[in-house]
């Protein structure tokens, strides 16, 4: 029996997914404007404001239904994506997941939840660019999508600079006797962490993108 009818309602679910995502976050940065500096908070920021809270988790947990639609489009596609692809793009989901349910915490209260959230959701960001890697690779090798490869590795690799510059500002923001240098440089960190995301949601949308095109037999 042809699958195609389940892998084109599981793109549609991850288009939808991460559009939602997309809508919350701008609703986010419209309605905490004030609360919330898009240049030197983080995006989890959010969820310590009223009312944000709960757009906030929202939010992710679109993205996080979106991305696991795309990763089930992607298994159940024609495209020679791998097995540790598949696994990545999971610990992406996974780390989303997480992040959703444990909140940041808020300055200078510490707690478990909270490193739940910075640690899965930094392996979720992390991952995703490492996966985007690994199809473009495998794509390469296929007659016919190199021209899409070569867009999903520029992508990807954009998305591990912006990883590397997230995290050089996340160890400045929180270095314990910083330099005036560093504080400056720490002061970009929500910033930085925006560009990333904004990579990482681009690149979501090729691969969403490329599903639909494994049925041309490309």
């Amino acid at each position: 029996m042809d699958s195609f009818p389940l892998t084109r309602k599981l793109v549609v679910a991850a288009h939808a997914g991460l559009a939602g995502s997309l809508v919350g976050a701008a609703a986010l940065h419209l309605g905490w404007a004030k609360q919330v500096d898009t240049v030197r908070h983080v995006f989890s920021d959010y969820a310590l404001n009223e009312g944000a809270d709960q757009v906030f988790a929202g939010t992710v947990a679109c993205l996080s239904m979106g991305s696991t639609a795309l990763v089930a489009g992607l298994a159940r596609s024609r495209l020679p994506v791998g097995a540790p692809a598949i696994a990545l793009l999971g610990a992406w989901c996974g780390g989303l997941a997480l992040a959703a349910v444990f909140r940041t915490d808020p300055p200078g209260v510490p707690s478990i939840g909270g490193l739940v959230h910075r640690y899965a959701a930094g392996g979720a960001v992390a991952a995703l660019p490492a996966a985007g890697l690994l199809i473009a690779r495998r794509l390469g090798q296929r007659p016919g999508w190199e021209t899409t490869a070569r867009s999903l590795r520029r992508t990807s690799w954009a998305s591990v600079a912006g990883c590397l510059a997230f995290m050089c500002a996340h160890l400045c923001a929180t270095a314990p006797a910083p330099t005036p240098a560093v504080q400056e440089i720490g002061g970009w960190l929500g910033l930085a962490e925006r560009v990333t995301l904004a990579l990482e949601m681009s690149l979501l949308f090729m691969l969403a993108g490329v599903v639909p095109a494994s049925r041309e037999g490309r």
